[in-house]
């Protein structure tokens, strides 16, 4: 049979053309509206390129706390690419509103392995065990289920449900974290007024719990060996990008000053710490916020009898002394 040369050159460009497509790239948005990134927290798989656009009439920036990515001024309908090869967690805020409010523009991308995104809701939840166990794996159980279930946690637990990035953190199927959360007497130190205060501002609070949250599993006897390794001290970057000292110290283990209360409490995406503090970010709690430190008590000056008012001298020429006249 007589094949049509025609044809075939048109089917071998074409089939050339296809092999010569490139993969298509999986993409994401996120939105700046109000001072806020929307959404906040986004979940993805690696080698996906996000793209940020700015609808405010100020500038934002998109700047990574890790210092991976900085999109530098972001001008009202301005975009910022950025394409996430490798898994891990990633935070960033926008450092021009920084100085102007109280706690600055949060948000966090993490990424996860190709093919092992995390459905919404695909976490099965388990009956909670009411106190963990070191060491001791929950089939199924998240950090959030763990820390929910366990009876000395009941205000970080309310915390996180209250949060809008940090319980995405600990549900997106990324990690492992680990977790150094404070009991509740932890928080009850810090007085009802600073706690409400906390409470009722979830971007305080996003940062506050994130904190206390630090990628990748330390057991105990990790965080032992990293801290002799270096000198008895060594530090971990938290999800807000800011460092918390691990110490070591003839075998007492303290995370910033704070002894662990319970330890190793295993969940399937990190590992869980109570300590016996809540460890406070340089200046992110409002003064106004905070327990004035009371002042020494100063006696005051003796009250002393006012002198009395003087009508003032007018100023006199003196007359000249008559002539051959001596003025004593």
């Amino acid at each position: 049979m007589r094949r049509n040369p025609t044809i075939l050159g048109l089917a071998t460009v074409l089939a050339i053309c296809l092999v010569a497509l490139p993969a298509f790239a999986a993409t994401a948005d996120v939105e700046i509206r109000d001072g806020s990134y929307v959404p906040a927290s986004l979940t993805i798989e690696g080698n996906t390129t996000v793209t940020w656009t700015n609808y405010d009439p100020v500038s934002h920036t998109v700047t990574s706390t890790g210092g991976g990515f900085d999109s530098g001024p972001i001008e009202e309908n301005e975009t910022f690419d950025y394409t996430f090869t490798d898994a891990g967690t990633y935070p960033y805020g926008c450092t021009l509103n920084a100085s102007t409010q109280r706690t600055p523009m949060q948000g966090v991308v993490i990424v996860v392995p190709e093919g092992m995104m995390v459905e919404p809701g695909a976490n099965v939840t388990p009956t909670p065990t009411g106190n963990m166990t070191p060491g001791e794996e929950p089939l199924n159980m998240t950090l959030v289920d763990l820390i929910a279930g366990e009876a000395n946690l009941t205000t970080f637990a309310d915390a996180l449900e209250r949060a809008g990035i940090a319980k995405m953190v600990l549900t997106s199927g990324g990690g492992p974290y680990t977790v150094f959360a404070p009991g509740d007497a932890a928080f009850e130190a810090l007085g009802n007024e600073t706690l409400t205060a906390i409470f009722n501002d979830t971007e305080m609070l996003d940062a506050l719990l994130m904190h206390h949250i630090v990628e990748g599993n330390y057991t105990v006897e990790d965080l032992v060996a990293a801290a002799n390794t270096t000198g008895n001290m060594t530090t971990l970057d938290t999800l807000t990008g800011d460092t918390i000292n691990v110490t070591a110290v003839d075998g007492n283990l303290t995370i910033e000053n704070a002894p662990i209360v319970t330890a190793d409490a295993v969940a399937e995406n990190g590992i869980v710490h109570i300590i016996d503090t809540v460890l406070v970010p340089e200046g992110l709690i409002p003064a106004e916020n905070v327990t004035p430190t009371p002042t020494e008590n100063i006696t005051p000056v003796e009250n002393v009898t006012p002198v009395e008012n003087v009508t003032p001298v007018e100023n006199i020429t003196p007359e000249a002394p008559p002539e051959g006249r001596v003025i004593p």
